[in-house]
């Protein structure tokens, strides 16, 4: 049996982490409230079910995992409710060894019976969770207690991206006893966790507050006594927040544009630190198969062709994101299909005459008066504006859109229910920095987001193939395989670009560090503001 210590380096994570600030004592960190602000309202606030950046980011400080990607270097899976773990079993069995003397922010013990209720509770089909089910459910075979302490984990295979699955902010522990009592983790009372932050106060469309947890089982933590999430919808409002100083750092989603950035720097000059940043973020378009047009593949596939990344990129992202990839190679290096490939593919080539041609003869196959459709989008970030690009673009070949705006909680709940026919705009944010991230969220038949109910068994089974290679070669080979069949052939998750922008935080906010994704590190436990 191999006992390991829990430092482990992801495999193609993007490790671009901030410059750590000089050290200073724990007295000199502690105190002061920190001003953040949300995009939306989450309306729900369970982490299980629900998709939203908003619903994790709600609560990220209040609930802990097994493990955590490091506060001060993100590209580190450190402990967190487990202190180690052994390994045995060729790599199929995981036995993790729990912190003792942990409470509940509610003051009840933590137990090994947690982490057993909840993984019963997200792999319940029941629960229809959206991410962590189905990022643990195919690699794990059964999860047992050994004693208060110690639970283990029989894996299908020796899977290699298990760990950090585990170590996914949306793999929190939740209480057995608030399970049990609610039934979900809807409610602003189910958020009882065991977190560095308790939740303080939720009031719908106005600010979310969390508190120091005086509990927290590392005593010197969190530095901050609180923080402040405003909830701000539309760009226009948030950027009159930061310009005026009235946040102290820029949401993880969305990120700003280049003008705002530039109206930022001259508005707050010296006193804020600015910087560019990729959010491990994948805008795709979403083609509902379930319903005429994009029933019939050729239609999906004039989409494909018509779509001018390098238009949508420039115009949508300010010229801040890479067209057509699957994986984005900055991100996941020898994952991704290389970009000069890519650049070759019909649909993703920048001379577009060629495309365009042949996406009109598709169309006028099935429609030879063109078809009209309607055409979804959420009402955050830059969505409307995006859309409006891809609707244009999308009518020169025949395809005539009319959009339907729809705010944030309530579009989510109507892509789950398969009430759209397209989806335009919307960036799918990975929750590890592995590559088989994207493909459990979008493209297998159990994904998270597979909104389309698109499915093909082969790019099912090379998912669950790539999970339990365990030589990275061999495993880059399945997914470059999984790459090009998406890109040639079918997919109805038709990928715009990786999304890329700008970002700031104010210089009194001290060891403010950019994580691997979006929901990474977003706890603040280690943030301090300068007195």
């Amino acid at each position: 049996m191999l006992r390991r210590r829990i430092l482990i380096a992801l495999t193609g994570a993007l490790v671009l982490a901030l410059a750590a600030p000089a050290s200073q004592s724990y007295a000199q960190k502690r105190g002061g409230v920190l001003n953040w602000f949300a995009y939306g309202d989450p309306a729900r606030l369970d982490v299980f079910v629900e998709n939203a950046l908003i619903s994790q980011q709600a609560v990220a400080g209040v609930f802990s995992g097994l493990l955590q990607d490091s506060p001060d270097d993100p590209s580190q899976i450190v402990p967190d409710l487990a202190t180690s773990y052994d390994v045995s079993n060729k790599g199929k069995t995981y036995t993790f060894h729990l912190r003792k003397g942990v409470k509940w922010h509610d003051g009840k013990p933590f137990t090994s019976a947690d982490v057993k209720a909840t993984t019963d509770h997200i792999f319940d089909p029941q629960t229809k969770s959206t991410r962590c089910g189905p990022m643990l459910a195919p690699m794990v075979d059964k999860v047992t207690v050994v004693d208060d302490f110690t639970v283990r984990f029989d894996l299908k295979f020796a899977a290699a991206p298990f760990i950090p699955s585990v170590a996914s902010a949306w793999c929190r522990i939740a209480a057995k006893h608030i399970l049990e009592r609610d039934g979900n983790l809807q409610q602003a009372k189910s958020q009882i966790g065991t977190g560095p932050f308790r939740l303080k106060r939720y009031e719908r469309g106005s600010i979310i507050e969390w508190e120091r947890n005086p509990d927290y089982y590392d005593p010197k933590l969190p530095y901050l006594d609180g923080l402040k999430q405003y909830i701000l919808v539309g760009s226009a409002r948030q950027l009159a927040a930061a310009k005026a100083g009235q946040i102290d750092a820029w949401d993880s989603w969305p990120p700003m544009d280049r003008s705002q950035w530039e109206e930022l720097k001259a508005a707050r000059g010296d006193s804020v630190v600015t910087y560019r940043w990729p959010i491990n973020t994948l805008w795709a378009v979403h083609l509902n198969t379930v319903k005429p047009p994009f029933d019939n593949a050729d239609m999906r596939k004039a989409v494909h062709l018509a779509l001018d990344r390098q238009q949508l990129v420039e115009k949508g992202l300010e010229g801040a994101g890479t067209p057509c990839a699957i994986l984005d190679p900055k991100l996941y290096g020898e994952y991704a299909l290389p970009l000069d490939e890519v650049m070759k593919m019909p649909g993703c080539r920048p001379d577009k005459a060629a495309d365009i041609a042949e996406a009109k003869k598709l169309v006028a196959k099935h429609f030879p008066n063109g078809v009209d459709i309607d055409v979804e989008t959420r009402q955050v970030g830059n969505y409307v504006d995006r859309t409006q690009v891809v609707v244009a673009q999308l009518a020169k070949i025949g395809i005539r859109g009319k959009i339907r705006q729809l705010e944030s909680a309530v579009g989510y709940a109507a892509y789950a229910k398969g009430d759209f026919t397209m989806i335009a705009s919307q960036d799918n944010a990975m929750f590890l920095s592995d590559p088989s991230g994207i493909f459990s969220l979008l493209y297998i038949k159990t994904g998270g987001r597979n909104w389309v109910k698109w499915v093909d068994p082969k790019i099912d089974q090379w998912a669950e193939d790539a999970l339990a290679e365990q030589v990275p070669a061999k495993r880059a080979a399945i997914y470059h395989k999984m790459q090009r069949l998406l890109l040639t052939e079918d997919t109805a998750t038709v990928p715009v670009a990786w999304v890329e922008g700008w970002f700031f935080y104010d210089k009194k906010v001290k060891n403010f560090r950019s994580g691997n994704t979006v929901y990474d590190n977003n706890t603040f436990m280690k943030v301090w503001l300068e007195k």
